[in-house]
Formats: C-alpha cells, sequence, structure tokens
C-alpha cells in the first residue's frame, strides 16, 4: 500500500468568505489517494455550526475542533488553545501543517515550529479595517516570518510580506482558482429561478455583487454609481449578495439615495452559484484584494465583470476583453462602464466568452491543486532529505 502524506489543515471558517471557499475547493479536489487531510477548525462555540463545518462533512471529512475562546472574558484564550492544539498535532505525527488566517498562523506556526514539522501557511491578504485587526495582521506577518513556506494568492501580497520581512524565497505566488461546470440549460433555469425570486424581469439590466459587506470592499461607490447610471437612463438594478458589518451603512445609502426599489440586498447565501446567472454584469469594487474567488466565479459564468485594478485582478482581466478595469474608488468609471455595456450587448458578449476562455485556461482548479499538492511533497522531502 502506497504511504500516505498526513497533512494538517487549520482554519478558522467564520463566515462562508473567500478564504473558506478557497479552502473547500481544495479539500473537495485534492487526491486522497495520496494525502490523508485532517481538517483542524478553531471556532467560536456560541455561533453553532458553521457551513463550512457542514460542507466538508458531507465531503467524508472529520474535523478536529477547537474552540478559539469561551467568551468575551476568556483572556487566556491564545494559552488554552495552544496548549490544545500542540498536542493534537504531537498525537497526530503529521507530515506538514498547512495553515490558513492570523490565528492559525499564530498558533499553527509556532506550534510546528516546537514539534519540528514543516508549515505552509497561504496568505489571503490583510484586511486593515479596524485597530484590532491591524494588531493581529501585524502579529500575523512576525509570525510568517518562521513558516517554511508561505503560499501568496496574489504578487502584491507577496510584495506586501517582503516589505514585512519575510524572506522572498519563502514565498510562493499561487493565485486562486475556481472549478465550474455548468450546461446551459442549468444556467438559464438558476436565471430565471432567481430573477423570478426577487420580482426581476427578464429586461432587467441587473448589476450583482458577491462577498462580504465591509469597507474595504468599496460597495458604496457602487452603490453611487447606480444612482449616477439610472439618471443616465440607464436602467440598473443592484443585487448585492452576503452580508457584513457595513449592511446597515449601505442600506441607509440605498435608502437616502432613493434607490430602494432597486437594489436587493439578499444576505449570506450558501448557493451563489445559482444567483450569478441571474446577473447580467458582475461588480467588485474593492479597495484591496488578492485572487477574488467570487470575480473568478463570475467569468467561469460568463458573467462580464467590472473590477478594481488591485491584487491580482489586473492579470485576471484585460480590460475591454475579458472584463472591465477601474480604479479604486472610482464612482465615475464604474458608472461610465456600466452605462457603456448596458448600451453594447455585443462587447457583453464577445468579453463573456473571452472571459471564459480565461478561467479555463489559467485558474483550472486541477492544475491548481496539484500546485500545492507539489509544494506539499517539495517540503516534506526536504525536510527528511536535507
Amino acid at each position: 500500500m502506497n504511504y500516505k502524506y498526513r497533512i494538517a489543515y487549520l482554519m478558522t471558517p467564520v463566515e462562508f468568505g473567500g478564504s473558506e471557499k478557497v479552502g473547500l475547493n481544495f479539500l473537495r479536489n485534492v487526491d486522497r489517494s495520496a494525502f490523508e487531510i485532517h481538517p483542524i477548525l478553531f471556532f467560536r462555540p456560541w455561533e453553532g455550526d458553521s457551513f463550512f463545518l457542514k460542507e466538508i462533512k458531507k465531503e467524508n471529512f472529520s474535523p478536529h475542533r477547537i474552540p478559539v475562546s469561551l467568551g468575551k472574558h476568556d483572556y487566556l484564550w491564545l494559552m488554552r488553545r495552544s496548549k490544545k492544539l500542540l498536542l493534537y498535532l504531537r498525537q497526530g505525527h503529521f507530515d506538514l501543517l498547512h495553515t490558513h488566517g492570523y490565528v492559525a498562523d499564530i498558533l499553527g506556526i509556532s506550534s510546528a515550529r516546537l514539534l519540528k514539522i514543516p508549515v505552509i501557511s497561504t496568505c489571503h491578504g490583510f484586511i486593515e479595517s479596524d485597530r484590532k485587526l491591524s494588531i493581529y495582521n501585524r502579529f500575523d506577518r512576525f509570525f510568517l516570518k518562521f513558516a517554511d513556506e508561505i503560499i501568496a494568492v496574489s504578487t502584491s501580497i507577496r510584495s506586501i510580506l517582503i516589505s514585512g520581512g519575510v524572506e522572498a524565497s519563502h514565498i510562493k505566488v499561487i493565485p486562486n482558482a475556481v472549478g465550474i461546470n455548468i450546461s446551459e440549460a442549468s444556467f438559464t433555469s438558476h436565471r430565471s429561478e432567481i430573477r423570478r425570486s426577487f420580482s426581476l424581469p427578464e429586461n432587467d439590466f441587473v448589476l450583482g455583487y458577491v462577498g462580504r459587506l465591509s469597507k474595504e470592499k468599496g460597495l458604496e461607490y457602487l452603490i453611487e454609481a447606480v444612482s449616477l447610471a439610472r439618471t443616465a437612463n440607464c436602467p440598473a438594478k443592484l443585487m448585492i449578495v452576503g452580508d457584513g458589518p457595513l449592511k446597515p451603512q449601505l442600506q441607509t445609502i440605498v435608502r437616502q439615495s432613493r434607490l430602494e426599489p432597486h437594489v436587493i440586498f439578499t444576505g449570506f447565501q450558501n448557493n451563489v452559484e445559482q444567483f450569478l446567472p441571474a446577473m447580467d454584469v458582475f461588480v467588485l469594487p474593492s479597495l484591496t484584494e488578492g485572487t477574488p474567488i467570487a470575480l473568478l466565479e463570475a467569468m467561469a459564468y460568463g458573467i462580464p465583470s467590472i473590477a478594481s485594478a488591485v491584487g491580482q485582478i489586473p492579470t485576471i482581466i484585460t480590460s475591454g476583453e475579458s472584463g472591465m478595469l477601474i480604479t479604486p474608488g472610482s464612482t465615475q468609471e464604474i458608472h461610465k462602464h456600466i452605462v457603456f455595456l448596458y448600451g453594447n450587448p455585443l462587447v457583453r458578449k464577445s468579453i463573456s466568452k473571452t472571459a471564459q476562455e480565461k478561467i479555463q485556461g489559467e485558474f483550472d482548479i486541477k492544475a491548481w491543486v496539484e500546485k500545492i499538492e507539489s509544494e506539499y511533497i517539495n517540503l516534506i522531502k526536504k525536510r527528511r532529505y536535507p
């Protein structure tokens, strides 16, 4: 019988966002004849089972769960969780640890160094939306210096890591990928079903966003652009799929702009693949990104996209060919592209075809998984046979 590499896969899945989708994509597609993956999930006991946990159980994984905190006044949570993780890793005799996110990095990398287990961290990006997160990010960047290897999902994240003192030779850029396989009949069915459920006639020009509702996503600029487009005789409507801390503020902006009949907040949806076909144009007005999964999925579905030229996005979209690039924070540019795409259905059709070809050719999920598997094997062998 061939030996299976034992991999500890450490995450803190809170809501089902980009990093959780990346993790789920990997776990669904990893070669389980060669790798025995053991998910370890930090969780908040008061929040119940996450969507991510339910999904990986469907894939026949048996995750080990460690509570990150017992409540607001659990001031020793870091020490307790570190002890639990250390014990589990020691008993598991793992060949490698793979971490995702600042809590996993801080506790995982320190534990792996003590146990002499090789460790890889995937760095999805750094969100600096408040002081607390900023402090955690500084700790994260410090501990990442001690990882054997870091997978950066974009070249811009690689640059941030290098400027923070991480050795360039320890960083591999592996952009995210997606696996989309949908028939034309399914696409049409999902489009009709979602539009009908939200009272959107087929002739409505529907813009869509998928993701977390937070400051770094730049959604206020998108809402303002929709308002401008409607005053320019473009009957745009906006579907915002997702949830997050900025939702009340965004709803206030919509109300003050008198856009309530034209903007739909769907809340969190675990079947995003059914919502994308309902959109005529996907818009990602982010101020910062890595390699956004939502954009890759929209392009894979053939949805023409408008996206900020941040992170890895300029390598994904060639403006005017596979999508439209905008300057982050530019309401006017979003507005201009919305009106242009509305008035040029043939351009939308051309972009749709080119976008799908781009994703199929360069962001194939099988090739992406094989790259990560290769990094696992190389690092394990390097540690065993230095």
